[in-house]
C-alpha cells in the first residue's frame, strides 16, 4: 500500500500539520507578542534612562499620590467609605502582581474617587489645609497625563487587534493569551 493512495492517513497528516501550525506556531507567536507588550508596560519603551518611564511606574506614582490625598482627606474630614474605596483602588493599581485588567478597572474608578475627594475637601478646609492635598492631586493628574501619552497603548491595541480575528482569537483563548487592558477611557 502506498502512502499517497491511503486518503485516511493523508487527511490525518494534513489535520496534524494544520493543528500544529495554527496552535503550536501561532500560539508561540501570539505569546511572544503579548510578552513584548507586557515588557513595555513594565519597563517602558526607553530603557536607557535612570528613571522608569513605564505604565507600571506611572501607576505606582498615581497610587502613591491618591494615597496621600486619601490620608489628607481623612485627616480633615474623618473616615468615610469614599476614602476607604480610594485607598483600596490606590493600593490595587500599585500592586505589580495584579492582572492588568483589574489594575485598569481600579484606575478608572480611582479617577472618579479622586475628583470626589477634591470637591469634598476643597469646600471643607481653608487653603493652608488644602496645600498637601493639592500637591498630590496635581501629581496624580500629571501621572494620568503620562499614562495617556505612553506608547504602551498603541502596542496593546495592535496586540488586541491581532487576537480579535480568526484564528487568533481561538489560539489566544486556548493558550491563555487574552486581550490586554489599554487604560484608556
Amino acid at each position: 500500500m502506498r502512502f499517497d493512495e491511503n486518503r485516511k492517513i493523508a487527511w490525518a497528516v494534513l489535520a496534524v500539520c494544520v493543528l500544529l501550525s495554527v496552535f503550536a506556531l501561532g500560539g508561540g507567536a501570539i505569546g511572544r507578542e503579548r510578552a513584548k507588550v507586557v515588557k513595555v508596560f513594565n519597563n517602558g519603551e526607553y530603557t536607557d534612562t535612570d528613571v522608569r518611564h513605564s505604565m507600571d511606574a506611572y501607576l505606582d506614582n498615581a497610587g502613591e499620590a491618591a494615597s496621600i490625598m486619601a490620608n489628607e482627606a481623612e485627616l480633615h474630614l474623618g473616615a468615610s467609605d469614599a476614602i476607604d474605596a480610594a485607598l483600596k483602588n490606590a493600593g490595587l493599581i500599585g500592586k505589580d502582581d495584579a492582572p492588568l485588567d483589574e489594575r485598569s478597572r481600579a484606575y478608572a474608578e480611582l479617577k472618579g474617587q479622586v475628583e470626589k475627594l477634591y470637591n469634598s475637601l476643597y469646600n471643607a478646609v481653608d487653603q493652608a489645609g488644602f496645600k498637601n492635598f493639592k500637591l498630590a492631586y496635581d501629581d496624580f493628574w500629571g501621572c494620568d497625563d503620562l499614562l495617556g501619552r505612553d506608547g504602551y497603548h498603541k502596542l496593546a491595541r495592535s496586540y488586541n487587534d491581532l487576537i480579535s480575528g480568526f484564528p487568533g482569537g481561538i489560539v489566544a483563548g486556548i493558550t491563555g493569551n487574552g486581550a490586554l487592558a489599554t487604560f484608556e477611557g
